[in-house]
């Protein structure tokens, strides 16, 4: 059973190779499969870039994999990363060419035959560069514009006949359609000054902007240390609660939830009989203050109760009595009959 933090390596790399897979395979490069990388040396590489596509008769054949300056940086040397199934002749050309007006960038191979066995490129070879202008990239070789040049010398002076009649109408006037691009440019030129104004009002603010941004990626530059041991501690505490229990804690306080639970109602059960005693109390001292039953006359009767405490005044000379003179209490056993002697310090009579 493999342990969470080995699930976690695990995890992050293959995190970081499907990363690095994805980033090579968005370039064009399939780092999974064998490719035949060969190499060209060029003057002015004309702004091409790494990459740039590799191309055979307008199909993709591979890309540039790396552009680096010779050692004398008078030269740089390209390197062309092929599919692995592309089989180029060691004397094929390698030309630079534009893909279109906005400045894109390809290679071209061109050769003659196909190749076979030692005649072909293999990895490591160098095959010859050369670089074509945007003119004979979209047009062809110089031979090839002748026709195009006859075309538009036949054409030409019908263009500049038109134009020349929008331009001026029949009487002499100008055309209203003339006024109208003038009228158009105009605005055009209004436009543009109101956007040069705004832009000069916002400079100050695109300043502080930018400054406010180089302010927080310093000041996260600075607290580095502090994130890292941030990201560290909440590392730990989601490590902790993993391995927690939270299940048996949940579960205990559940237990100790009834247990509070049944003790509650224990104590409104005693609270219960504590208010009915309570109760039975009232009414008990209810009754002593109406008079009612023994304990009320003898609180509220205070001739009996001078009766009950003379009572307890005679029953107490007893007791002293036959403590003090036991042997006149044997008598009655004996069926003698003896005068009654009263004693010395009799205690009835010091009262």
């Amino acid at each position: 059973m493999l342990s969470n933090e080995t699930k976690i390596g695990l995890l992050t790399i293959v995190s970081l190779a499907l990363l690095v897979w994805g980033y090579k395979f968005l370039k064009g490069k399939n780092i999974l499969s064998n490719s035949t990388l060969l190499y060209v040396e060029y003057e002015d590489v004309d702004q091409l870039t790494v990459s740039s596509p590799v191309l055979r008769n307008g199909f993709q054949v591979g890309i540039v994999g790396d552009i680096q300056f010779k050692e004398n940086m008078s030269t740089l040397e390209v390197t062309l990363d092929l599919y692995d199934n592309i089989s180029v002749p060691k004397n094929a050309v390698a030309n630079i060419v534009s893909t279109g007006f906005m400045g894109g960038k390809a290679i071209i191979l061109e050769f003659g035959a196909p190749c076979s066995g030692n005649n072909c490129a293999e990895s490591g070879d160098r095959l010859q560069g050369s670089t074509k202008n945007l003119v004979s990239s979209l047009l062809g070789e110089p031979k090839d514009l002748k026709p195009y040049m006859n075309t538009v010398e036949e054409n030409i002076g019908g263009i500049v006949d038109s134009i020349k009649n929008n331009i001026v109408d029949p009487n002499g006037e100008p055309n209203p359609t003339v006024e109208d691009v003038k009228a158009t440019i105009a605005n055009l030129k209004s436009a543009t000054a109101r956007l040069d104004r705004m832009m000069a009002t916002s400079d100050a603010k695109l300043n502080t902007i930018v400054s406010n941004a180089a302010s927080i990626t310093s000041n996260l530059e600075q607290n580095n240390d502090k994130i890292n041991g941030i990201l560290a501690n909440v590392s730990s505490l989601t490590n902790n609660l993993s391995k927690a229990d939270l299940a048996a804690t949940v579960n205990k306080t559940n237990k100790a939830m009834d247990g509070a639970s049944e003790a509650i109602t224990s104590l409104k059960s005693t609270l219960t009989s504590a208010d009915d005693a309570v109760n039975g109390l009232s009414n008990i001292l209810t009754k002593v203050n109406n008079n009612e039953g023994t304990l009320g006359m003898l609180v509220n009767d205070k001739e009996m109760y001078n009766s009950l405490e003379r009572t307890l005044d005679n029953m107490d000379f007893l007791l002293q009595d036959i403590r003090l003179n036991p042997q006149r209490y044997r008598r009655i056993l004996s069926k003698k009959k003896m005068p009654y002697e009263a004693p010395e310090n009799d205690p009835a009579f010091e009262n």
